[in-house]
Formats: structure tokens, C-alpha cells, sequence
């Protein structure tokens, strides 16, 4: 498995490390280029706004040259040391902030530069996972690497390393993983692969070094990063959720100023982000951080960044090995190993954009030659957005449009116990053309409307050929959601209190005959009889419009609201709901030309109630192939609308009226 971060045992180490006569107890970034005297400290001067770099060549800071007095901060040198040096102005460095507890991480800068010193940052390698099939490699293929066409370098400043102590069944490790900093209003934001940071991960002591390389292990500085500002689609992070939801395998991390009080992005600049730009870039630059093992158990990574520049291609491949298939972005560089999970897929020349990180499929892939992507879409937006506001990224629970090409039928109700919202909303139940049952429990706006997925059932051969049609309703008087299901023989059956554990019991309504099996459109709602949704109205297919009221063990009492004619049987999909809000509910209908209308106050009985055309007869609406109504935003009236339509777009309008259907929300697009 390809999860390139790092990790290692301690050992034993020493908190303040001698380095060329240097003690390292002040931050990197403030000493002397290793290998020279000082008698003050220097600065880099870091301040920049945008990336200076071009593919192929290194830029900004190194450490600075050597001084003979108090230092100015001062421009940057080689990394040979080579070169003068400008001085330039700069803001004098703060104190650091008050110390928290123990591994909570809230460790004082002042701590965490004395504890992440050049020897523990070389002591990080890649996580067990990584090291399982690393192990897997001769000795031969491990050499190989080494001579690897991709070349090591010193990197470029918006590109870097993170550092953190994880525990791990009992024992303490090192770990590390590549970062690319992206512009941001806070000017503190980094982009990475999400498998680096998982839910099993318990992270102290984090921080984010620009530009880290063995030679100049932080030039810039450390960049503490506290607990909760991990953000990531919390589908990858569950458990399982790498082998799940291999398209998400992107996260955003905030950093916190170093301790002069400077920014990330004021003192490396930023890469911005490429949202769908394709995957055809003749030059991409990856870059990442190796752990390169030769095979002697006295070599030491060096942790220098590789850069390499290959043609991005599409990769598209099935489910694999428990890992979910799908659309990728690839990449062929040679030398691509443990730990370079999270380093950036880089297009555009002078004008840069961030378009992968190392990660997706099998957390990067398992081969060394190539390194995998997930592509970056609006999800990536989500993350980004989410982490922008410091709110935790909405659950995406809903399954693409490819998917709901497949339900069969949807039904609205009850069926989820303690959902996430004070005020109960509706679920969404839905039978699939597998046979599969699902219920995607209700959640109001703020959790994009549904925030879990509950199976009620796996695919199975009865349900996929034999079920027609699933209503909801509270058919039982218990304020719970009863199911009923419409069979290809006619038979019409009751589940009575569905819920997340399936099914509590099964009553026949009507045994197999043919009547039934001419009712081609089924819903529920309260239409007169009592104050439970459960007058069930039909359209069969001869045109004719029934109502049976207060139904519940047996079919209610039949009401025949219109007679069998031509006008009906272009009822496509009916719907319930409360629309005008008068308690009795309101029957939807949309038409096989397209038009959708509410008949409000819908009795079955009179001319009461009233008709609205919500939307004249068009194309778009001849192509909304499942209407229900229900109850899925803030206010309690069962007045929303779920339309899932023949591309597999599911939309859901809320707070209808009787002069039209309501807001639109697009839950998922084509």
C-alpha cells in the first residue's frame, strides 16, 4: 500500500543538537548556513506574494551567508553559500505563544524548534503501510530506484514537508508528508493528500517546513499547525475510507504564523489551485519526498525533495483488491516512493496551478514508476471552501449521477432514529434497479439535506425484478414511516415502522391478482380521513384516479376521484405534500408533455380543491423521472420536492407554494 507518509520509532535523541559548532535551539530559519561561524542570527528575507519559480530551476531563500555583527535579514543565497547578499527590512520576531499542554497540540514554537531538530526530521519515514511493500522489493530493485532518471534537488519554497508525532499501538513514531501552500485569505493554508492525515492518526507536535532539505533542513522556518485544522471529506476519513472513496484523497491543513509573527503565504508565496483543467498536461512537474532505502540498515534517508517533469494522463480502472475504481490522474516518474504522498502535480509553466497531489488510487499506487492523483474537481472546492470558513467540509453522502440513473423508485418518510437536527426532517428511501434499498437519513441545509446512507438491504434478485413501486406513509399510527411495495404479480404489501435495522414485519394488502397490476403511479399523504399520511391515492392505467382514505391493515375505504379517461393516463409521477400548508395535503402531478401541477387541499371528494400550474408544458420537465414529495428543510410543512431526472441529477425544491414549486438545490449534477 502506497500511504506515503512517514513514520519511525524513536530513539534516542538529543533535544538540542551541536551542528558545525551551531546548538540548534533557536529556529532553523534564524541560524547560520551550516558549515559557517556566527556571531548574530540571520533571516531570509521569505516575502513573497506569488511563485518565483520555473519547472526545472530553484528559487528563493537559503539560509543566509555568514555575519559579522548584529544581523539584518538578508536576501537570498545559493545554496552553495555563493553569491551577495541584500540587505532588506524586516519586522522584528515576537514572542512565542503561551505553552499548552502535553501533546495536545498547542506546544510553544519555542518547543516545537527545539524538538524538531535536522536529526529527528531525518529520523522520519514513510507509515507501516508504506514499509509492508517497500519490504516487498529486492535489494537489486531498491539500488534501481536510486538511480532513478528523476533528480533530487533543494526544492522551491512553496512546496514542503510536515512533521508530527503519531502513536501507534503503544509505541511513539516520527512521521512526514509533502504540503504545497495555496493562496488564501488567511494566508496560512496548505494542500496535501488526505491519507496522510487519517482518522486513526493522532497527531502531535505537527508543524509544516518549507522547502525542507537535508543541506538546509527548515530555511524558512517552522509553521506550527493545531488540533481541529485538518480539513478532509469526512467519507476518506473513516474508517476504510482511503479504500472507499479513492477520489477524495485531497485535504487542506492551516498553519499557524511562525514565531517573528509572519505568515506562510507572506513569506514562500503560494501555487494556486487548478480546479477540472483535464488530465491531458504534457508537462507536469511532480515533486515529493522519498524515503529512498538502499538496503543497508545504516543508511539514512536524506529527505532531499525529487522533481521530475512527465505527461499527466488519464488512468481509469474497476474495483480492485477492496479498492474502489474510478477516474484518476497518472503520472510515470521514476523513483516516486514511500513518502512522497501529498506532493504536488504541477502544470503551467511560469503561471503554476496545483492540479493533484500524490494519493487517490491505492493511496499514490503501488509501483514506484508511477504516481497516482485524484482529480480535482468541485470537491477539492468543498474542502477548500470549508477550510476558508473553519467549519467542518459538509458530508457528501449521495452517490454520483451514473448511480441514480439506477433508482427505481423513491419514497419520502420517517425512517432514520435520532438524526442530526433538533427538528426532525424527512429521510430519502430508495429502491434501486438491483434490488438494493437505501435510506439516506434527513439533515437540513447545514449538512447539505442528507448526511448518512443506510442499507436496508443489499442487492438481490427479488426486489430487482419483482418490486414496481415503493410508497411511504404512516399507515400504522405510530408517527413512524410504514413502507408499501407494489409487486409485478399485483400483490401489495406492507413493512410496517421501517428503520436503520430493515424491516419489522410484513402484512398483505392484497394477495397476487391483475387488478393491480395496472396501478402504475402510487402515493401517500393526508387527504381527509384522519391526521396520519395514510390515504393512499392510484393512478391506474386506464386513467382512472383513486383515493383509498385511513388506510392501514387492509386498504381503506375507495374513493373514485376521476373515471377512467385519456386526460389521466398522461399522470407520469404523482407526489404528496403540504404545499398551501392547510394541513390537508396537496397531490402533484407532472405531465407526459412536461407540464407539473398541484392540486391543493386534494380530498378526492368535491371541487374544493383548487389547481396551480407550477410549470407549463416543456421539454427540460419530460425528463424529471421520479417527483415525491416531503419534508427536507428548516421549516415543518412537508412542502419540498425531490425530482430525480433522466441523467441522474437529483435536485430538491424547497418551500413550495401554490404559485410554484419552489427553490431550486441541486443535491447532485449530471
Amino acid at each position: 500500500m502506497r500511504l506515503r507518509h512517514s513514520l519511525v520509532t524513536i530513539t534516542a535523541v538529543t533535544a538540542a543538537i551541536t551542528l558545525s559548532g551551531l546548538t540548534v535551539s533557536a529556529p532553523a530559519w534564524a541560524g547560520p548556513t551550516p558549515g559557517t561561524a556566527s556571531t548574530g542570527t540571520a533571516t531570509p528575507t521569505g516575502s513573497s506574494t506569488s511563485p518565483t519559480w520555473t519547472p526545472g530551476t530553484t528559487s528563493g531563500p537559503s539560509p543566509s551567508n555568514t555575519t559579522t555583527g548584529p544581523a539584518t535579514p538578508s536576501a537570498p543565497a545559493p545554496p552553495d553559500g555563493s553569491g551577495a547578499a541584500t540587505p532588506s527590512p524586516s519586522p522584528t520576531p515576537t514572542g512565542p505563544p503561551t505553552s499548552g499542554g502535553p501533546d495536545d497540540g498547542s506546544e510553544s514554537l519555542s518547543d516545537l524548534e527545539k524538538y524538531w531538530t535536522p536529526e529527528r526530521m531525518a529520523e522520519a519515514v514513510p507509515v507501516h503501510e508504506d514499509q509492508v511493500r517497500e519490504a516487498g522489493l529486492s535489494a537489486a530493485q531498491r539500488r534501481k530506484l536510486l538511480r532513478s532518471p528523476s533528480h533530487t534537488f533543494e526544492g522551491v519554497k512553496e512546496v514542503g514537508t510536515f512533521y508530527w508525532d503519531e502513536r501507534r499501538d503503544g509505541e511513539l513514531y516520527h512521521r512526514y508528508c509533502a504540503g504545497t501552500v495555496v493562496p488564501s485569505p488567511g494566508k496560512d493554508m496548505v494542500l496535501t493528500a488526505a491519507h496522510c492525515f487519517d482518522s486513526q492518526d493522532q497527531h502531535m507536535k505537527q508543524v509544516f517546513v518549507p522547502k525542507h532539505s537535508k543541506n538546509h533542513p527548515a530555511p524558512y522556518g517552522l509553521f506550527p499547525i493545531k488540533v481541529g485544522q485538518i480539513y478532509a471529506d469526512p467519507r476518506y476519513l473513516r474508517r476504510g475510507g482511503d479504500h472507499d472513496n479513492t477520489d477524495l484523497d485531497f485535504a487542506i491543513l492551516k498553519t499557524e504564523p511562525r514565531s517573528d509573527g509572519k505568515k506562510l503565504e507572506d513569506v514562500v508565496g503560494a501555487i494556486p489551485i487548478g480546479y477540472s483543467t483535464g488530465f491531458d498536461h504534457p508537462r507536469t512537474r511532480v515533486i515529493g519526498y522519498p524515503y529512498l532505502d538502499n538496503g543497508d540498515p545504516h543508511y539514512h534517508p536524506k529527505q532531499d525533495p525529487l522533481d521530475c517533469t512527465s505527461p499527466m494522463k488519464k488512468f481509469t480502472t474497476g474495483d480492485e483488491g477492496g479498492w474502489k475504481g474510478g477516474t484518476f490522474s497518472q503520472i510515470d516518474c521514476d523513483g516516486y516512493v514511500s513518502g512522497t504522498s501529498g506532493g504536488p502535480f504541477i502544470i503551467g509553466g511560469d503561471d503554476p496551478k496545483v492540479v493533484g497531489v500524490t494519493g487517490g488510487w491505492q493511496t499514490g499506487g503501488h509501483s514506484a514508476d508511477t504516481s497516482y492523483s485524484s482529480y480535482f474537481d468541485s470537491d477539492v472546492k468543498r474542502i477548500y471552501d470549508a477550510a476558508v470558513d473553519g467549519r467542518k467540509p459538509t458530508p457528501i453522502v449521495l452517490p454520483a449521477a451514473s448511480t441514480w440513473k439506477h433508482a427505481k423508485d423513491i419514497a419520502s418518510g420517517y425512517f432514520a432514529l435520532n438524526g442530526p437536527v433538533s427538528e426532525d426532517h424527512m429521510d430519502m428511501f430508495v429502491l434501486w434497479s438491483d434490488g438494493e434499498l437505501t435510506i439516506y437519513r434527513g439533515a437540513g441545509k447545514g449538512l447539505n439535506y442528507f448526511d448518512k446512507e443506510i442499507r436496508v438491504q443489499g442487492p438481490n434478485k427479488l426486489w430487482a425484478d419483482h418490486a414496481v413501486q415503493v410508497v411511504a406513509g404512516d399507515f400504522t399510527g405510530d408517527n413512524g414511516s410504514d413502507l408499501m411495495v407494489r409487486w409485478s404479480d399485483g400483490e401489495l404489501t406492507l413493512y410496517p415502522s421501517v428503520d436503520e435495522r430493515g424491516f419489522h414485519g410484513e402484512k398483505q394488502l392484497m394477495p397476487p391478482n391483475d387488478t393491480w397490476k395496472h396501478a402504475e403511479a402510487l402515493t401517500a399523504g393526508r387527504y381527509g380521513g384522519n391526521k396520519w399520511q395514510d390515504d393512499l391515492v392510484v393512478r391506474w392505467s386506464d386513467g382512472e384516479l383513486t383515493v383509498y382514505q385511513n388506510t392501514g391493515a387492509s386498504l381503506g375505504k375507495e374513493i373514485k376521484v376521476v373515471n377512467p379517461n385519456k386526460l389521466w393516463k398522461h399522470a407520469v409521477e404523482i407526489g404528496s405534500g403540504d404545499y398551501t400548508k392547510n394541513d390537508t395535503w396537496d397531490l402533484v402531478v407532472r405531465w407526459s408533455d412536461g407540464e407539473v401541477t398541484c392540486y391543493d387541499d386534494f380530498t378526492g371528494t368535491g371541487d374544493s380543491w383548487g389547481e396551480h400550474q407550477w410549470k407549463a408544458p416543456n421539454d427540460l420537465w419530460e425528463h424529471a423521472m421520479l417527483v415525491t414529495g416531503g419534508d427536507f428543510s428548516d421549516n415543518p410543512w412537508p412542502d419540498d420536492t425531490l425530482v430525480r431526472w433522466s441523467d441522474g441529477e437529483l435536485s430538491l425544491y424547497t418551500e413550495g407554494n401554490g404559485s410554484g414549486i419552489g427553490a431550486e438545490h441541486q443535491l447532485v449534477s449530471p
